[in-house]
């Protein structure tokens, strides 16, 4: 299947996914693979914040090119979980500063740690420190790498002062936005998604096969997952559907609604809102721990691509 074009996607629960690439390059974005949360490693008894399931997969299990931090929360960035990396040396970590800090703390050496701010773009490659010269990478020859951008996002709280969302671009050119956790003001669909339909453009423009969006086409993102379940300041399936209503996004993903007792929802009101907010995107809800393909403008399961 790696042979086609677009990505693989899987859906861990909570705000974690696990992308591939059609060329082979896997990142993970805020991978919780533990009950931390709710342990913080001393206990095992159940809490208010332990997990509805487990974890779909051992940390230790986890093997990518690249793992994306949000922002430093435990279900976020998870210390399990950025342990269990400390040995797997290709493995690099990228995330604004709060959440390096709990990456470095766990026991990822400095070099494998990228600051990242918002409105910065990286290109990560398949091999760390082989990099591409630009001009050859515009000339078609070279690796091409994952493009990555950070977006705004505004805090939820005061304990982490550092959110991100990640808008990615992948070999062929398809395109995924993760918000991360944000809280809802008024400029935020101008500073985030606005902001990413206009970097697209750019991107589509300086491609050497890209061609500008055909009318009638959506202009945003492929794929969206947006988080939406309103506690703890993070936005409201409403407001969420005005966020990806902003973005024109081919297909939105409801995140963030599914781990946590105390904080999960039904996301069934999410569906209704972006009906309203979001007429020309589909809604999308993702099965957890199974992989789905985006090829040629479709999202589905992968077992079903033939």
């Amino acid at each position: 299947m790696l042979n086609q074009t677009g990505f693989v996607l899987r859906f861990l629960g909570q705000n974690s996914f696990i992308l591939t690439d059609s060329k082979g390059f896997s990142v993970a974005i805020d991978p919780y693979l533990s009950d931390w949360c709710a342990t913080r490693g001393t206990s095992t008894e159940p809490t208010a914040k332990s997990r509805l399931f487990p974890p779909p997969m051992r940390p230790e299990d986890l093997d990518v090119d690249l793992v994306l931090l949000t922002h430093s929360h435990c279900d976020h960035a998870d210390p399990e979980t950025l342990r269990a990396l400390t040995p797997k040396r290709h493995i690099r970590v990228a995330g604004p500063r709060d959440a390096l800090k709990v990456a470095e703390k766990a026991g990822i050496s400095a070099e494998r740690l990228r600051l990242i701010h918002p409105g910065e773009e990286i290109t990560f490659y398949n091999k760390p420190g082989v990099l591409a010269a630009a001009e050859h990478i515009r000339r078609g020859t070279g690796e091409r790498g994952l493009r990555v951008k950070a977006t705004f996002a505004l805090p939820t709280d005061g304990s982490d002062l550092n959110h991100l969302g990640y808008l990615l671009q992948f070999s062929d050119g398809s395109t995924f936005w993760n918000t991360g956790d944000t809280a809802w003001c008024d400029t935020l669909p101008i500073l985030a998604a606005k902001e990413v339909v206009k970097t697209i453009a750019a991107w589509k423009d300086e491609s050497p096969q890209g061609s500008p969006t055909p009318p009638g086409e959506n202009s945003g993102p492929d794929v969206i997952a947006v988080c939406i379940n309103a506690g703890y300041g993070n936005l409201s399936h409403w407001d969420a559907s005005r966020l990806a209503g902003a973005a024109h996004a081919r297909y939105v993903i409801p995140a963030h609604w599914d781990l946590f007792p105390h904080n999960s929802l039904n996301p069934e009101p999410f569906r209704t809102s972006l009906e309203k907010n979001a007429p020309g995107s589909a809604y999308f809800l993702m099965e957890r721990d199974r992989d789905y393909w985006f090829s040629e403008g479709r999202l589905q399961l992968a077992e079903e691509t033939p």
